[in-house]
């Protein structure tokens, strides 16, 4: 590994040190800088745009004496009368007031962000997991995250020859926490788990990274938060490695050989033709922005913008700020006025991704554009004209959370002018051959390689799992198994076989296991197969047919009827299995009458 350097003419924050540091340093992030600086033992440190303060740090934002630091048993930080405001969770202090803050907590002086952190006395040995470890790991983060209003965030970091292991780990025992999780996710490849991390935490362990790391040392590197980014191990790990696969190679090349998707596809392309909006719904990872890319193709508005907005991934105020933009001064921060997307859309067509998380506060404005075709900048009184076509989509079920107060009606009935249902993976089994293909060979373009077949058995095993993650998660075994693969061909060793066998093994009972396997316990196993903790065998793919009909009769009769209860034990939504009762031709039960 070698160290990054700044360049030669780049302004640099400059710190001036009074005593030895005994093991505080400094973290100073601004928009084209990176610094690093220890801290005096005790006493103050007045920092600002002069360079006659013991930390100059040259930014524009800065006032000349902006804040102090007061260094000792307890770290404080006051506001010295500064233009652009002192904030510290996300509380801005008043001119002259001080607060008490932590290590490893972000200050804001300005466009600014400082961190206090403590250097470990010794490099500690930062133990390196394995892929499969991590990934239970992150699926029970999740969940724990999930029931706790929690965040947290995934880092994915690729270099371009695998580094020695001792190297990642002197770095990572610099950068990450002990509460953190690293792991191996193929020989060049790591992947991190920051617990109790959101965006600006995973920022500055991203920038941390580059600058101890070096740029010409790494090939991509990037981050996801949980839930803004995805709410399953799958989409968050699909999000984090975005930069791997560029999204007009990976997400705006459908495949399309099942009849329903046929069919979908179809009438895509005749409602693109007019100006009505379009709801587009499906499970995580199923293709939803894949399809509404299709839509802004297909329309007389494809020469223009299609600007995506992840409506979970911003707070209320920067999402309102990012849709309707702001006039300068606004807020604190806002330096410049700035058009909002629907501006910047304008002819064309806005994607409104995870339209169901958005609150309510935006969900009134954002009904008042589509009613007016204007919008209101953030700090302005002059509303301004727009032309743009909103394609949105949710994995939610807005019915209900209409009916619960969750979504607006009216907001519902405007932004539901057609409603497209896309399948997920499962129900189009038939794509998955195709979609392996064509990530294969995306990825052995991306890593300069030879192209790579896919073995008879590994396909077998592709086209037999449910894909609970959908389309992402084919994507991201995909991804990790040409990275493995030494040779020619892609073998079942390559893949998730455990969890591939697993997932199929748990939504059926045992009786049915056997009847399709065709084995009293397991199946034969399989040779270099990834070692775990449980019997290293996988099943030959399941027929689409019979068997899945007899899956969920099983179900049903397991639950009494109860299809909340039975989905869940299936792996897949309520509407889903309506879908599949429906195919099958199988009765749902009704509520007796009392």
């Amino acid at each position: 590994m070698t160290q990054k350097r700044d360049a030669p003419d780049a302004p640099t924050a400059r710190v001036v040190t009074r005593d030895a540091p005994q093991g505080l340093f400094l973290t100073i992030l601004g928009q084209e800088q990176y610094a690093a600086h220890p801290l005096p033992d005790s006493g103050e440190v007045v920092i600002g745009r002069s360079d006659r303060c013991d930390v100059c740090v040259p930014d524009a934002s800065m006032s000349r004496q902006h804040a102090r630091l007061r260094i000792g048993p307890v770290l404080t930080v006051e506001d010295l009368g500064s233009s652009n405001g002192v904030v510290v969770r996300d509380q801005r202090l008043a001119s002259g007031a001080s607060v008490e803050v932590t290590t490893n907590e972000i200050i804001t002086l300005g466009s600014v962000s400082l961190v206090i952190q403590q250097r470990a006395s010794r490099i500690r040995v930062r133990r390196i997991w394995g892929h499969d470890y991590f990934e239970g790991r992150l699926a029970e983060e999740c969940a724990r995250a999930g029931r706790a209003g929690a965040s947290f965030a995934v880092v994915r970091l690729r270099f371009s020859e695998a580094p020695p292991t001792r190297a990642v780990q002197n770095v990572f025992a610099e950068v990450l926490r002990d509460v953190d999780v690293s792991a191996l996710h193929s020989p060049a490849e790591y992947e991190l788990l920051l617990a109790d991390a959101g965006p600006d935490e995973a920022d500055l362990v991203v920038r941390q990274l580059r600058s101890l790391v070096g740029d010409e040392d790494v090939v991509s590197m990037g981050a996801a938060c949980f839930p803004g980014d995805g709410r399953t191990a799958d989409a968050l790990l699909a999000a984090a490695s975005a930069e791997t696969v560029p999204a007009d190679e990976a997400d705006s090349m459908p495949i399309v050989e099942d009849v329903a998707m046929k069919n979908l596809y179809a009438l895509a392309r005749r409602v693109a033709v007019g100006d009505i909006n379009v709801l587009v719904l499906g499970e995580t990872g199923a293709g939803k922005q894949v399809l509404a890319e299709a839509i802004h193709r297909f329309s007389q508005r494809s020469d223009k913008a299609f600007l995506e907005l992840n409506c979970s991934a911003f707070s209320e105020t920067l999402l309102e700020s990012e849709l309707f933009g702001h006039e300068k001064g606004a807020f604190t921060g806002a330096t410049s006025s700035k058009p909002g997307l629907l501006e910047a859309a304008n002819g064309g067509t806005v994607f409104l991704d995870e339209i169901g998380d958005m609150p309510l506060l935006m969900q009134a404005k954002l009904l008042r554009v589509i009613e007016s075709r204007q919008v209101l900048r953030v700090g302005s009184l002059k509303p301004r004209d727009i032309d743009v076509r909103f394609v949105s989509a949710t994995n939610r079920e807005l019915e209900a959370d209409v009916m619960s107060g969750r979504f607006r009606q009216d907001l519902f009935f405007r932004i539901n002018g057609v409603t497209l249902s896309l399948p997920p993976l499962r129900e189009r089994t038939r794509e998955v051959e195709s979609l392996s293909a064509l990530f294969v060979k995306q990825y052995c373009g991306r890593l300069g390689r030879p192209p790579l077949t896919i073995s008879d058995e590994a396909m077998q095993l592709l086209t037999g799992y449910d894909w609970p993650g959908n389309i992402r998660e084919l994507r991201n075994v995909i991804e990790r198994a040409t990275l493995l693969a030494t040779g020619s061909v892609i073998a079942p060793e390559h893949l998730p076989v455990q969890k591939m066998q697993a997932t199929y093994a748990a939504s059926v009972s045992p009786t049915i296991a056997q009847k399709s396997w065709g084995y009293r316990s397991a199946p034969p196993a399989v040779v270099g197969a990834e070692p775990a903790t449980g019997p290293t065998s996988v099943a030959p793919a399941p027929p689409n047919g019979d068997d899945k009909r007899q899956r969920i009769v099983d179900a049903m009769a397991r639950t009494g009827g109860n299809q909340t209860e039975a989905a869940k034990l299936l792996g897949v939504s309520r509407r889903t299995l309506g879908t599949w009762l429906e195919r099958y031709d199988l009765p749902r039960p009704r509520k007796r009458k009392k």
